[in-house]
């Protein structure tokens, strides 16, 4: 994280996310309503306030409707809020900025300056949590912030599993119940339930629990000193002089999956507030053990039988291709939603017929299909002419594979159905690119062509230029020719680059140090328009797989595009680097570098098209800069996207791919 930050602090994503999933039960206002700072809610871009404890109610004085009536702007009395705000959105999520005086308009109408430190959450939520502190008190620098902070953490367990989460969710529990000690169990096959975790190194607690134990059930199990109990667990917790122990039972639906055992020194420690602590951690842990495949259960087969099955059906369904299943005898007794359309029947209709009264065809098929079946060889065919139920005639491939039982014999086998229009679809694209790459050659040999005289024509008009004296009437039309002239050679060296193939070269390059040193280049330029540009990095975030000079080109495209944004009234940029959970387009570990500005930003007809060719809003640009940089990040294998507010500022998001995909290859 940045300099500021404490080393590996856990993420405001984590922590929101969780408010954000329980903020309709009592259990998360009796939670949120007992921290002791004062803290809001608040949703962006549009700075509404959302929701506030009741430490910020009493602070500023309003009621809890008043106080989400506001939004940051009718509440804080500053002409940079705009540019806060645009700071906030590219800040990494759990990085933590503070401003050490804000001034807060009370309901008093007295206007006070506060402390506030603000967490973003990730892109999707949009969610920032404001701490307020008293001038006078300064204590947002010290984390004052129990029990969120231990909270904060746990949840963020659940954004970054990994092999070590459990044994950080014992300890982390243990801080945010204020317990002595505490375990966690989950349920295996013998039955009963098996020690995953603790914090005790004696090992006090034992590693298997009967599922007939008393503390196992669907409610919270208390023991206090005194009670007359046969519980394992209190007599664990009697034996090592332990006062009071709390069991929270884990699992969905009625049904005990886990524990979470906590015991207490002093009864004194025991209110209300720690069981609703103790449901909150239960949650928490049921989200972090399903996605570590921690829980068993004495229907693993059948849960496994059913997943399987799922899968199955799933991949019937989501193939382009038609699929049906058979038998030895030609039988069909499975097929997908896509074969019945293509043949002209309802899939419970195929499901009762034979292979031959489905696949009409002219010539007949069905034989050669069982043959090659019989033969445990793999038939397929070029074009296959079916006829459907309503007689009509459809192109077809058909590939024929054998299944086989658990002891190596046919079984039947797989049909699947490919209709040929894709086929030709296929084709008719291949000889689109194919003419595209021609095209493209054609267009760098046409632009080489024209920049050599045109080189000629420039050298020439600069010869005569200097043989008239300044004061020449000629000089002004010479001037705009020239620059006519350059302007055409700028954008056939831009044609040049989006015709012909990327080459990059790859290297394990740190996307901090290329970043730092390409805002410095730019510092001086840009102050003397009014902009400031600064560079942050969360701490630890890995190498990145990259060309270092092509995607400083893009980013410098970036901050040139920016600036023309910002003139002439000035404002800021800000780029951040983190490193990214795996992207659903991509594979993979992977860099996250976002350009943001507080410019006017963009409305949706022009973000729509920010990255066609030759598409600009600019009188002098080409059009061709985003387009550029976007086939540079595409042959990285990454992405780049862009978010805009008008009024607040415009946001290109790039993604790399890390080098620490190495290790994995």
């Amino acid at each position: 994280m940045t300099a500021r930050s404490h080393e590996n602090r856990p993420t405001a994503l984590s922590l929101l996310s969780f408010l954000s999933s329980v903020r309709a039960s009592d259990k998360y206002h009796l939670l949120f309503d007992n921290i002791n700072q004062a803290f809001l809610i608040v949703t962006l871009p549009n700075g509404k306030i959302a929701d506030a404890n009741l430490n910020s109610i009493k602070l500023l004085g309003y009621t809890k409707s008043e106080i989400c009536d506001q939004t940051l702007s009718t509440l804080i009395e500053s002409t940079s809020l705009n540019e806060m705000v645009a700071t906030l959105l590219v800040t990494p999520p759990g990085v933590r900025k503070s401003y050490k005086s804000m001034p807060i308009r009370m309901r008093s109408g007295e206007v006070k300056d506060f402390h506030l430190q603000c967490l973003r959450s990730n892109d999707n939520d949009q969610l920032l949590l404001i701490f307020i502190s008293d001038v006078k008190e300064d204590r947002i620098d010290k984390d004052d912030i129990s029990p969120l902070t231990p909270l904060e953490s746990l949840t963020s367990l659940m954004q970054n599993p990994s092999s070590d989460s459990i044994r950080m969710s014992t300890n982390l529990c243990k801080s945010f119940l204020g317990a002595e000690e505490v375990a966690i169990y989950a349920a295996d096959l013998k039955p009963g339930f098996g020690l995953l975790s603790t914090t005790n190194s004696d090992n006090i607690f034992p590693e298997h629990i009967s599922a007939t134990d008393d503390a196992v059930g669907t409610t919270l199990f208390t023991w206090k000193n005194g009670s007359m109990t046969q519980s394992v667990f209190a007599r664990v917790a009697r034996q090592n002089g332990y006062e009071v122990l709390l069991v929270q039972p884990l699992g969905y639906e009625a049904s005990c999956t886990g524990m979470l055992v906590a015991v207490f020194k002093t009864g004194r420690q025991i209110y209300e507030g720690t069981k609703i602590r103790l449901s909150i951690a239960g949650r928490v842990l049921n989200s972090l053990l399903e996605l570590g495949g921690h829980w068993h259960s004495a229907k693993v087969h059948s849960d496994e039988i059913e997943t399987l099955e799922q899968h199955w059906h799933t991949l019937m369904e989501t193939t382009g291709d038609g699929i049906f299943s058979v038998s030895t005898k030609g039988e069909i007794s499975r097929a997908n939603s896509l074969a019945g359309a293509l043949l002209g029947y309802q899939v419970d209709e195929i499901e009762q017929m034979h292979l031959s009264d489905v696949l009409v065809a002219s010539p007949p098929v069905v034989g050669t299909i069982q043959k090659s079946l019989e033969q445990c060889e793999t038939y397929s065919s070029h074009s296959v002419t079916l006829i459907r139920r309503d007689g009509q005639e459809i192109h077809v491939v058909l590939r024929a594979v054998p299944i086989y039982d658990k002891d190596g014999h046919v079984a039947g086998g797989l049909i699947a159905i490919s209709d040929n229009s894709k086929h030709k679809a296929m084709e008719a694209k291949t000889q689109h690119l194919e003419q595209r790459a021609l095209l493209g050659d054609l267009s760098a040999i046409f632009a080489h062509e024209i920049r050599n005289p045109l080189n000629g024509i420039t050298t020439g008009i600069q010869y005569l230029q200097m043989q008239l004296k300044s004061e020449d009437p000629l000089q002004e039309p010479i001037e705009s020719i020239l620059e006519e002239a350059a302007r055409i050679n700028r954008l056939l060296q831009d044609i040049l680059l989006i015709v012909k193939p990327t080459e990059l070269k790859i290297e394990r390059t740190s996307m901090q140090k290329s970043m730092v040193a390409l805002a410095n280049r730019w510092r001086e330029r840009l102050q003397r328009r009014n902009i400031s540009i600064e560079v942050e990095s969360v701490e630890n975030t890995p190498l990145a797989l990259a060309d270092n000079i092509q995607i400083e080109q893009v980013v410098t495209n970036l901050i040139s595009n920016a600036m023309h944004a910002m003139e002439p009234d000035g404002g800021a940029i800000t780029i951040t680097i983190q490193p990214s959970k795996p992207q659903s387009e991509l594979r993979g570990e992977h860099i996250v570098i976002n350009i943001g500005d507080t410019g006017p930003g963009m409305n949706p007809e022009v973000l729509e098209r920010i990255f066609d060719p030759f598409y600009t809003t600019r009188q002098a640009g080409t059009g061709l800069g985003l387009a550029i940089s976007q086939r540079i990040v595409t042959a990285h294998r990454g992405t780049i996207k862009v978010q805009s507010w008008p009024t607040v500022g415009t946001v290109f998001t790039m993604i790399l791919p890390a080098a620490i995909q190495e290790e994995h290859t």
